[in-house]
C-alpha cells in the first residue's frame, strides 16, 4: 500500500510536468495565443476589432482618495463626468470635463483636453478660483508633457478594444495563462523597454478581460498596482464593451466610472483630434515618462480641485501668479523655494550647525529641485532635520528627496507607524534616492524645540480635523512671532470667503479655530504667518485668522 501511494504521486507529479509548457520560466506563449484568439473573438471578432478606430461616450463617475482621512466622508472627494472622443490608436483624444469637488472645498470646473501625439491643450478653467490663485485652478492650464502621458495611458488602459487592437499588431506574450502583456511601452504612445509593462488580465472561463494593470510609482508610496477593472458588457456596433471602470491604486479605489451613449466609429470632424503646435506647451519626453510612470498622481490633484502638473525644475517667479523663492520677510535665517506653476513650498530654517526643512511636496525630484535651489541660495550647511506638516500625498510624496543628504524626519506621533512602513516599502519603478539607508523617524507627542537664539524654532502638535490624531505639526519662531503650517487656512482665501457655501465657509471658520486655540493655550506670540500653499492676494497678519475664527 506504501508503495502504490508513492508511485500514484510520482506519476502525478510526472504528468504534472507534461502538462505545462516546455518554458524554463513557465510561460506559456501558445496558451497566451490561444487565449488572446478566444478573447478577440468573445469581442466581437478581429475583423471587428480591426475595423474600429474610433470610439465616443460619456462618463459619469466619482473620485475618492484614500490618504485624506478624515475629512472627505467616506473618502468622497468629487463628482464628475466628461465626454471623451478618442483615437483607438491611442495617440489623439478629446475629453470635456465638467468636475465638481466636493474637497478641500466645493469647486465646480470645467475644461476641454485635446490631445494630438505629443502635442497637448486645455481649455478652460480649471479651478473656481483661477482668476486670483495661480493654484487652485488656472485658466487654460497648461498641458505639461506629464499631464499628456498620463492621459494616454489610463485612456488606453480604459479600452479593451485600444489595447487589443494594440496586441494584434505585436507577438503575444504573457507571464500565465490568463495574463498578457500589452506592449504599451514600445507603442507610438509608450516610453520605452525599461518601463513596466500594462498586463491585461482575462477570464479563462468567459474570455472577456477583466482588467488591465501595471505597476506605477506613487511618490508617496513607492511601487504601487494601478488597475482598471471592466464591467458591465454590453454589445455596441457588435462589439462588446464594459459600461463600468473602476480604477485602483494599491487596492484602494480611487474612482469608478459609469459609461454610456457608447458609439463607435462616429460621425465627426478628424480636426477636433487636432492641436497646433503653437497651442501645445513644448513637449519634454523626459517629464512625460515620470507622467506616465506615476499617472495617477495627476488625477487625484484634478479631482482635488488643484490641477498640479508643473515641470519640477520651476523655482522662480515668470508669473503674477507665483511667489518667488527668496529669504523670508525679516528672517534672514528662513528661505522659502516656491516658483512658477507651484503651489506647494518647502522652507528652509537655519538652526545651530545645520538647516531643518518644513514640509516635503510632491515628489522627490521636486525635492531634489528644492535642496539644489537651497544650496545655490541659502545655504550649504548639512541637513538635520526634514519636518512634515502631515502625512497627506502632496505634502509628502518628496519625503526621500528630501532625506538624501541625511537627517531625522520628524512627524506627529500618530503617523511615525505610517512613515516607517512607507520607507520600508519597495521603490523600483522610479529609484529611491535613500534606497539602503536607515532613517530615523521621530515621533512628535507634544513639542520640542531645536537650535538657540535667532535660529531657534519650536515645532508642535495641533489637534485639527484636517489631519489624524497626532498627526499634524506647525513650526513656530519665537523670534520673529511667526507660525509656519499648510491648509488649515489657505493664504488669500479670506479675500473670496463670501464665495464660498455655507459648509464651506463654516469649515474655514472652524479651522481658523483649531489654529487660534492652538496658540493661545500654548500662550504663543504670533504676530505673522507663512504657509506651505502661497497665492498673490494673500496677506501674512496673523489677525486675519482671528478675525476669521471669530466669525
Amino acid at each position: 500500500m506504501k508503495f502504490n501511494k508513492i508511485t500514484f504521486f510520482i506519476l502525478l507529479f510526472i504528468f504534472s510536468i507534461i502538462g505545462c509548457n516546455d518554458d524554463d520560466d513557465g510561460t506559456s506563449t501558445q496558451d497566451n495565443t490561444k487565449l488572446f484568439k478566444e478573447m478577440q473573438e468573445k469581442l466581437g471578432g478581429a475583423k471587428n476589432i480591426a475595423a474600429a478606430t474610433l470610439i465616443q461616450y460619456e462618463s459619469t463617475g466619482m473620485a475618492f482618495e484614500f490618504q485624506e482621512d478624515p475629512e472627505p466622508i467616506n473618502g468622497k472627494v468629487a463628482d464628475f463626468n466628461y465626454t471623451l472622443l478618442y483615437n483607438l490608436d491611442g495617440t489623439q483624444s478629446k475629453q470635456e470635463w465638467d468636475v465638481n469637488a466636493k474637497y478641500p472645498y466645493l469647486t465646480q470646473f470645467a475644461f476641454t483636453e485635446t490631445i494630438d501625439g505629443t502635442k497637448g491643450h486645455s481649455e478652460g478653467e480649471t479651478g473656481t478660483f483661477s482668476a486670483r490663485f495661480g493654484s487652485f485652478g488656472v485658466t487654460g492650464d497648461p498641458m505639461f508633457s506629464t499631464k499628456v502621458a498620463a492621459r494616454q495611458k489610463v485612456l488606453m488602459m480604459s479600452s479593451p478594444i485600444a489595447i487589443s487592437k494594440m496586441i494584434a499588431s505585436k507577438d503575444v506574450v504573457g507571464s500565465e495563462y490568463g495574463t498578457i502583456s500589452i506592449g504599451f511601452n514600445i507603442s507610438t504612445i509608450g516610453f520605452g523597454g525599461t518601463t513596466p509593462d500594462i498586463e491585461l488580465i482575462i477570464d479563462t472561463d468567459t474570455k472577456l478581460p477583466i482588467k488591465a494593470q501595471v505597476l506605477e510609482h506613487d511618490p508617496l508610496l513607492g511601487d504601487v498596482v494601478y488597475e482598471v477593472l471592466y464591467s458591465k458588457w454590453t454589445t455596441i456596433n457588435g462589439l462588446q464593451v464594459p459600461l463600468y471602470l473602476e480604477h485602483k491604486l494599491g487596492g484602494n479605489t480611487l474612482r469608478t466610472e459609469i459609461l454610456s451613449n457608447f458609439e463607435v466609429n462616429p460621425v465627426t470632424d478628424v480636426s477636433e483630434l487636432m492641436v497646433a503646435e503653437a497651442d501645445s506647451w513644448p513637449y519634454d519626453a523626459n517629464q512625460a515618462k515620470y507622467g506616465h510612470l506615476s499617472s495617477q498622481f495627476h488625477y487625484r490633484t484634478l479631482l482635488q480641485t488643484f490641477p498640479i502638473d508643473f515641470p519640477v525644475e520651476f523655482t522662480e517667479q515668470t508669473s503674477p501668479l507665483a511667489l518667488p523663492s527668496e529669504v523670508v520677510a525679516n528672517d534672514v535665517n528662513a528661505y522659502r523655494v516656491s516658483g512658477d506653476f507651484q503651489s506647494h513650498y518647502t522652507y528652509a530654517f537655519k538652526i545651530d550647525d545645520g538647516l531643518l526643512l518644513y514640509d516635503s511636496p510632491v515628489n522627490d525630484r521636486r525635492s531634489a529641485t528644492v535642496l539644489q535651489k537651497i544650496r545655490s541660495d541659502f545655504s550649504n550647511e548639512p541637513i538635520k532635520y526634514v519636518v512634515n506638516s502631515h502625512n497627506h500625498f502632496d505634502h509628502s510624496g518628496g519625503t526621500r528627496g528630501n532625506l538624501v543628504e541625511g537627517g531625522d524626519l520628524i512627524v506627529g506621533a500618530g503617523t511615525k507607524v505610517f512613515m516607517e512602513e512607507i520607507m520600508q516599502r519597495p521603490s523600483t519603478v522610479i529609484p529611491n534616492p535613500i534606497a539602503g539607508n536607515s532613517i530615523n523617524i521621530i515621533g512628535l507627542k507634544d513639542n520640542i524645540t531645536i537650535g538657540t537664539g535667532d535660529k531657534q524654532v519650536e515645532l508642535y502638535t495641533i489637534a485639527t480635523n484636517h489631519a489624524e490624531n497626532e498627526d499634524y505639526i506647525v513650526l513656530y519662531k519665537p523670534s520673529t512671532k511667526t507660525i509656519y503650517f499648510n491648509d488649515l487656512v489657505n493664504p488669500g482665501f479670506i479675500f473670496v470667503f463670501d464665495e464660498f457655501n455655507a459648509e464651506d465657509q463654516q469649515r474655514m471658520i472652524d479651522l481658523a479655530k483649531d489654529l487660534v486655540n492652538f496658540v493661545d493655550a500654548q500662550g504663543l506670540d504670533v504676530q505673522v504667518y507663512h504657509c506651505s500653499h502661497g497665492f498673490t492676494t494673500q496677506d501674512f497678519d496673523f489677525q486675519t485668522i482671528r478675525n476669521l475664527a471669530a466669525m
